[in-house]
């Protein structure tokens, strides 16, 4: 600040001083003149800005205030310009009663100030000064030990009504009253807190707003204190007239004028302040109460009521009647019942009657919960009304969760309107988890509705890594898809998409599967074991859900899939499987390779396996221009076919081209033909139709084993009457020890056999290596009725 600046403020402490002084000197004359007759907030500006004054008397000097500070410096001359703004007030207070000749002065002291109010103005004054003593002081720009004493602070307690003798302390119920009040009590408000104590007669409402009264002013939190009565507006009025007449220490003004007074007076406290108006009728006063009550300032309301409608003043607290603890306990028990039953009369009667409407079902679910659960929407809102905790601490969801799973809109609409009425917002995480619930759902209702409120993630994973998109895509929420693509779902990760599509294909959902490929999702895609979209339509079984694959087909490959992507499983394979005789039809003609194998099985083999005749007929239509893959493919599934004993595929697949003599090269048993599989594998009449066929006899295994002396070990003695009819040696030597037929039949006691042999001429007394004949082998294991036959 420069020397100029300076001078001015040392100039402007020195004018006010002075002119504070003339102003002292008149206060003191009036004093003198008429003693006891000056308003006491005159007496108290006469007592307070002398010393004041004399405070600031030493900084007249520019030396003195060149040692300030910057900010002290501009401190001090806002607080010069201040005070001298007001002890101006107090000049023209003193001109209006100079101006009225002609009276005395006590009748010019009530006139000016019940007209000009300034009663209320020399109080301001006085609070004001007293700022400025406090910021001079915290700046140090005068000393402490100068500055006068602060007067003390006018405090009212006007609390008539008394505490009865059977009062039980109640302390959930004053601790919420402290807990709505707490920062009112603290001067943390700018404007009044307002609590309603709400309850029938005779519950304790009154009772416990006493206790209240006493403890917080013995606590020294609310100091100023009015108990007014509410049951009608003239009865609030007058009590109005009645606080005016305890602060003014007079009756005189109007009514208007005095109920003014009180509010302009508690808007300016400096501390806080109660007002409690008892008996309060809502359906009376609604409309006029809050042209009298203070709308701003450190203060609190109690409204005490036995009206249970939604007044919309403040915190609504409820008080039933008082209950012992086995009778509170019973109350609860029944309440949670109800509860269960559903029953919402009995639930607004229980807690009428006391139930704690937030009482724990098996210790676990509050009444609330369960209610929106169930989708009490009557019972939810008036549990709510009755101060039921939407956000209890438990390790439970939150209402609304339960309220989405079970798809009930208009109960998530009433728990999002009281968060927003009562400013107490559910967790994000608990907003999330239930437009989750609703996506498995299928509430698109629901999903709009928090979206547009609370704004979750629209595509947020729901368990095990799946989307909601996912989710909708496999139960058929066509809507639910079309809005999730719409909020972005597969834009920033086009694989959320690809599992939608799988999900949808694999469940039968055709609309969704045109959408989804409508937006361009990739119809290759595969999920973990390798499947395509394509591949879950075909596997698709029931007369309906064929009838969608058909159609989904159509659609994935129109959009440009692949039949021939295979992995674990193929879309032929699959058709192939299920006799999807329309499908498989279709794959066919979009170019599905019938000779393509997955895990050692093709398509043919498929049909095979699952006697699936008509779509076999339909591979083995098939032309395919690689004879060599075609043979090979034929020859696979007839060997294949041998295995099972599948007569009809045998002659099919036969007439197809494949070789009768066509010998296992890479499967086990190696070296095997069709013959010898369909005997190894029990299937006798197979065996004979190859052998009418003309299948070789004289084809072995890599193990050395022969038709002949395979079907003769094995007991099958038709088919040992078949081959040897067909040319077949009954003599034959085959295997390591060279046995014949009826060596091995004897050492089997296959019986039948040794006798079809015999009756062909077998040479009963041929030897193998080690020289052991069939009756040797028999005697040995001690088989009496085959030993019959070779000595016969």
């Amino acid at each position: 600040m420069d020397p100029v600046s300076a001078i001015g403020i040392a100039a402007a402490v020195v004018q006010f001083v002075q002119f504070g002084f003339q102003i002292v000197k008149r206060l003191e004359e009036l004093n003198n003149a008429y003693p006891g007759e000056v308003p006491r907030s005159l007496q108290a500006i006469n007592t307070q800005l002398p010393l004041l004054l004399d405070a600031l008397k030493r900084i007249k000097t520019d030396s003195e205030v060149k040692s300030l500070d910057v900010d002290t410096k501009c401190i001090l001359r806002g607080v010069i310009s201040g005070c001298h703004v007001q002890v101006a007030e107090l000049e023209t207070m003193i001109n209006e009663i100079a101006r009225s000749p002609g009276e005395t002065f006590k009748t010019k002291i009530k006139k000016v100030f019940t007209s000009l109010r300034y009663d209320e103005k020399i109080w301001a004054v006085q609070r004001n000064l007293n700022t400025y003593i406090s910021v001079l002081t915290l700046h140090h720009v005068v000393d402490s030990t100068e500055v006068p004493p602060m007067p003390a602070e006018d405090t009212f307690f006007d609390v008539r009504e008394q505490l009865v003798a059977t009062f039980s302390e109640r302390s959930e119920l004053t601790k919420k009253i402290e807990s709505s009040l707490y920062d009112a009590s603290r001067s943390q408000v700018k404007e009044p807190t307002i609590v309603t104590l709400a309850g029938p007669k005779g519950v304790g409402k009154t009772q416990l707003a006493v206790v209240y009264c006493h403890a917080t002013k013995s606590r020294g939190e609310f100091r100023t204190v009015f108990w007014l009565d509410a049951s009608s507006l003239e009865s609030l009025l007058l009590g109005f007239e009645s606080i005016y007449a305890t602060i003014r220490r007079s009756t005189s003004g109007t009514r208007k004028d005095k109920v003014s007074f009180v509010r302009t007076f508690l808007d300016g406290l400096w501390h806080p302040w109660l007002l409690v108006l008892d008996s309060y009728e809502p359906t009376v006063l609604y409309n006029d109460i809050m042209e009298v009550l203070p709308t701003r300032g450190y203060g609190g309301i109690i409204f005490i009521t036995r009206s249970e409608d939604k007044s919309g003043l403040g915190d609504i607290i409820r008080v039933p009647r008082f209950l012992t603890i086995e009778d509170q306990r019973h109350l609860n028990s029944l309440l949670t019942q109800a509860v269960q039953d559903q029953s919402v009369e009995r639930i607004k009667d229980l807690v009428d009657q006391g139930a704690d409407v937030d009482s724990l079902i098996w210790n676990e679910w509050p009444c609330l919960h369960r209610c929106a659960l169930f989708g009490l929407d009557e019972g939810v809102e008036f549990l709510l009304e009755r101060g039921a905790n939407p956000n209890p601490p438990l390790q439970i969801r939150k209402p609304i969760y339960w309220a989405a799973s079970g798809g009930h809109a208009s109960i998530c609409r009433l728990l999002l309107d009281h968060e927003d009425q009562n400013s107490q917002m559910f967790n994000q995480v608990d907003i999330q988890s239930a437009y989750n619930a609703a996506g498995e759902k299928g509430s698109l209702d629901i999903m709009r509705l928090l979206l547009n409120r609370r704004g979750p993630n629209p595509n947020s994973k729901i368990g095990h890594g799946r989307t909601t998109l996912y989710n909708a895509a496999g139960k058929g929420y066509l809507d639910m898809v079309i809005f999730l693509l719409e909020h972005g779902a597969i834009k920033e990760n086009p694989a959320e998409g690809q599992d939608a599509l799988i999900q949808a294909s694999s469940a039968g959902h055709l609309d969704i599967v045109k959408h989804l490929c409508s937006v361009g999702v990739d119809t290759n895609c595969q999920d973990m074991q390798g499947l395509t979209p394509l591949c879950h339509a075909a596997g698709l079984k029931g007369a309906d859900q064929k009838e969608s694959g058909v159609g989904i087909a159509e659609v994935l490959l129109a959009s440009g899939a692949d039949p021939n992507i295979t992995a674990s499983d193929g879309p032929l394979h699959k058709a192939a499987t299920c006799e999807h005789i329309d499908m498989t039809r279709l794959l066919i003609t979009h170019g599905a390779d019938p000779t393509k194998s997955c895990a050692g099985w093709c398509p043919l083999t498929n049909s095979i396996k699952y006697k699936n005749p008509k779509a076999m007929a339909l591979l083995l239509e098939v032309k395919i221009e690689d004879t060599e893959a075609r043979n090979a493919w034929l020859n696979s599934g007839l060997r294949y076919a041998c295995r099972t004993g599948d007569r009809e595929a045998i002659v099919q697949i036969l007439a197809a081209g494949a070789d009768i003599n066509s010998a296992e090269l890479t499967g086990s048993p190696k070296g095997a033909t069709p013959l010898l599989l369909t005997i190894l594998n029990g299937h006798v009449q197979a065996a004979l139709l190859l052998v009418r066929r003309g299948a070789k006899m004289d084809l072995g295994d890599e193990m050395g084993r022969l038709p002949l002396p395979t079907a003769a070990e094995n007991g099958y003695d038709s088919v040992v009457r078949g081959l040897i009819r067909a040319g077949g040696d009954p003599n034959l030597k085959s295997g390591v020890n060279e046995d014949t037929p009826l060596i091995l039949a004897a050492g089997k006691k296959q019986d039948k056999v040794v006798k079809v042999l015999l009756d062909n001429n077998a040479d009963r007394m041929l030897a193998n290596k080690f020289g052991d004949i069939a009756l040797d082998v028999a005697e040995e294991k001690g088989y009496k009725e085959i030993i019959d036959l070779l000595e016969g």
